[in-house]
């Protein structure tokens, strides 16, 4: 059974790495032909754009493997966007189960998000939020059979479910009970702790996409205020294409501000940089290889040529030229016979001569 691992948060994160829907489409690439699957879930959820694209995913997957079985395994947490991922397998087909530990858990609320702008802003925000809201209730609603409008209520008041509470509430199809006795006391107190470390987990997860998006908000804002100042168009008139107004933030401003961002965008040009050289030398040593030059590859990486420079195309086909030229004499020189002179070649030639003579002249020399 091949395992599918979800234990961070959905999405990537400024400064942090989480489940991307890249990973899951590569990770079920690796399934073999026949081979059930495992989603196995822990995490705290995350961002929604990422949740709904590997919601997707998962889901395409499932249709297109329609022989095989998906499990779903919540192993400890299904929060936020993690708990519609959850569902992504069994919404296409009810034999793939959704399984639960007794002390698992799985929270749904509204989505929620960190905007910038003024009122018509703040409201386009509020209405498209709305109606992704609406796309999780309908996804809720379809698995556990209820009313639209009664999960909206439920995550309005951001509803948790702990271990054998997921099945009744109709997220899940069986959970595995843990067969040691327990009082009943020791049971919800051990819910509750549990529910209090999970929604520090969420919060904490929270505070961290909200640290971020409140490092690019303080940079959004400058860039923002310096978008509504005077133009060179007069004191009333708006950027457009052509009149972007007069306010700039430099590299330097951008690094005491937020040196955090800075650094961030230093070190996604680093990387992008040496990804860049790597590709760069990659080409010029396959056009060396192909070309018959390998030296001449090392000396153009030396000095940062282009790959794509006409020049360098034109000197690589020369130097392939000249190669096949050298080529070309090695191999005429293979072919051309050994001649060895017989003996006595003089007194041959003479005599040969003189019989030619001999003969023209009837006979009488």
């Amino acid at each position: 059974m091949f395992e599918l691992l979800i234990d961070k948060q959905i999405g990537e994160g400024f400064f942090t790495s989480g489940i991307t829907p890249d990973y899951v489409r590569s990770e079920l690439a690796k399934v073999g032909a026949g081979e059930d699957v495992r989603i196995t879930i822990n995490s705290p959820g995350g961002d929604l754009w990422d949740c709904i694209a590997i919601y997707n995913v998962i889901r395409d997957f499932a249709r297109n493997h329609s022989d095989i079985q998906i499990t779903t395994y919540i192993q400890g947490m299904a929060a936020s966007a993690a708990s519609v991922i959850a569902l992504a397998a069994h919404s296409v087909s009810s034999k793939n189960k959704i399984i639960v530990e007794d002390n698992s858990i799985y929270m749904i609320h509204n989505g929620w998000s960190v905007v910038i702008g003024d009122r018509n802003d703040l409201r386009t925000s509020a209405d498209a939020m709305e109606r992704t809201d609406d796309l999780m209730a309908a996804v809720y609603s379809g698995r556990t059979g209820k009313k639209v409008s009664e999960m909206k209520n439920l995550m309005d008041a951001e509803s948790w479910y702990f271990g054998k509470e997921i099945v009744e509430a109709g997220f899940a199809d069986e959970v595995i009970e843990n067969k040691s006795e327990e009082k009943p006391e020791d049971f919800i107190a051990a819910k509750n702790s549990f529910i209090v470390k999970a929604q520090a987990y969420v919060l904490e997860t929270q505070n961290a996409m909200k640290k971020n998006a409140d490092k690019m908000q303080g940079a959004n804002a400058k860039i923002a205020a310096c978008l509504k100042l005077e133009s060179a168009g007069g004191a009333n008139s708006r950027p457009d294409k052509n009149n972007m107004g007069g306010c700039k933030m430099t590299a330097e401003e951008l690094k005491k501000s937020n040196p955090d961002v800075y650094a961030a965008i230093v070190a996604e040009g680093e990387a992008k940089g040496a990804s860049d050289e790597r590709e760069r030398a990659s080409r010029l040593l396959a056009m060396g290889e192909k070309c018959g030059c390998t030296d001449y590859a090392l000396e153009c990486i030396k000095n940062n040529a282009n790959p794509t420079d006409p020049a360098v195309i034109d000197a690589f086909m020369d130097k392939k030229v000249a190669a096949q030229v050298v080529a070309a004499q090695k191999e005429d020189e293979k072919n051309i016979p050994e001649v060895v002179p017989p003996k006595d070649n003089t007194q041959r030639d003479n005599a040969a001569v003189m019989a030619a003579f001999e003969k023209e002249l009837g006979g009488q020399l």
